[in-house]
């Protein structure tokens, strides 16, 4: 794998007229992953658990589609929020109850027919399990805690918030859009950790923004800094072959974190957490090297953070290796 310094100076100055927010359209997040996961199923070497992924993800689609009475019944009344608050949708910041866990069964029920005689199993027991004992789940991963939950059910859990998250994510993204305020390290509307980075074509050409690994919201983050811990400094370009590569890793010598970046504008069949999850050969490389991710994937929930996500904007610390 090669490596360029990035030279923060040398970095064009990105107008403060820009789109701080872009508030996601879950059916078409979930489309558009389960299609790249398909793509990417054969050349990954995991074609079983693409496969997996694919399916649950399609799961997530359905439910996300969901409308009128329907949508009611499995989503609830919308959340009491207090938008003047700093990561509105973050779990500390209001009642999110537990209809997500009618999420939950809505995919399990989508998911048992089409999987392995072993998964079914697990997910019969996951259809099972008492509501405190999800919710303590629940809790547990919304805190970063993963390796609290059983890891066979976590992906699956981790899917069912998403998709409650992102359902009611909207309306507060687009308000934050409109108030057209800067946003660092964490997601503004749940303080949940990227995925990665996004290098876009639209709304203007070479904007970064950062992908929520929860409730999919993208904002916008300079290039010329770490998205970590803010320094410009020391920051490093990897990529596998050539400079101008369609994926590439960032990572800083301050925190010694990295995170990959997927360049949309070059290649737009790249989804974040789907190619994330196929290019685990760069991640391998830079914990050879001594950096740790920033990121949380969750199609690969197999990493603990150190602390919990922050309800501020202050530099964060590493997250943890990804294995």
């Amino acid at each position: 794998m090669s490596t360029a310094i990035l030279d923060a100076e040398k970095i064009p100055g990105q107008s403060l007229d820009i789109k701080t927010v872009i508030a996601a359209d879950p059916k078409a997040v979930y489309q558009f992953r389960a299609k790249r996961l398909a793509e990417l199923a054969e050349e990954s070497g995991l074609t079983e658990y693409f496969g997996l992924l694919e399916q649950l993800v399609g799961a997530q689609e359905k439910v996300a589609a969901l409308y009128g009475e329907a949508a009611k019944s499995c989503f609830g009344p919308k959340p009491k929020l207090d938008l003047n608050q700093s990561q509105p949708m973050a779990q500390q910041h209001f009642e999110w109850g537990n209809y997500w866990q009618s999420v939950l069964l809505e995919l399990i029920s989508e998911l048992m027919p089409k999987v392995s005689t072993d998964l079914h199993g697990v997910l019969k027991e996951l259809a099972k399990a008492e509501a405190d004992v999800l919710q303590g789940y629940a809790r547990s991963m919304l805190d970063g805690h993963f390796a609290q939950v059983p890891a066979k059910y976590s992906l699956f859990i981790w899917a069912a918030l998403s998709v409650y998250w992102s359902h009611w994510a909207v309306d507060v993204a687009e308000q934050l859009a409109d108030e057209g305020e800067t946003h660092k390290r964490l997601c503004p509307v749940c303080g949940s950790h990227p995925v990665g980075s996004v290098i876009k074509e639209e709304p203007r050409a070479g904007l970064r923004y950062l992908h929520c690994s929860l409730c999919e919201t993208q904002w916008h983050e300079v290039r010329a800094e770490c998205t970590s811990c803010g320094e410009s400094k020391g920051v490093f370009l990897w990529a596998e072959t050539e400079t101008n590569a369609a994926i590439r890793v960032e990572s800083c010598d301050t925190c010694q974190g990295y995170t990959k970046m997927f360049f949309t504008d070059i290649n737009p069949r790249l989804e974040v957490a789907a190619d994330d999850l196929a290019t685990l050969v760069m991640d391998s490389h830079l914990v050879e090297q001594g950096y740790s991710a920033t990121t949380v994937n969750p199609l690969l929930l197999a990493h603990e953070q150190e602390v919990e996500p922050q309800l501020d904007e202050e530099p964060q610390p590493k997250v943890g290796d990804i294995h």
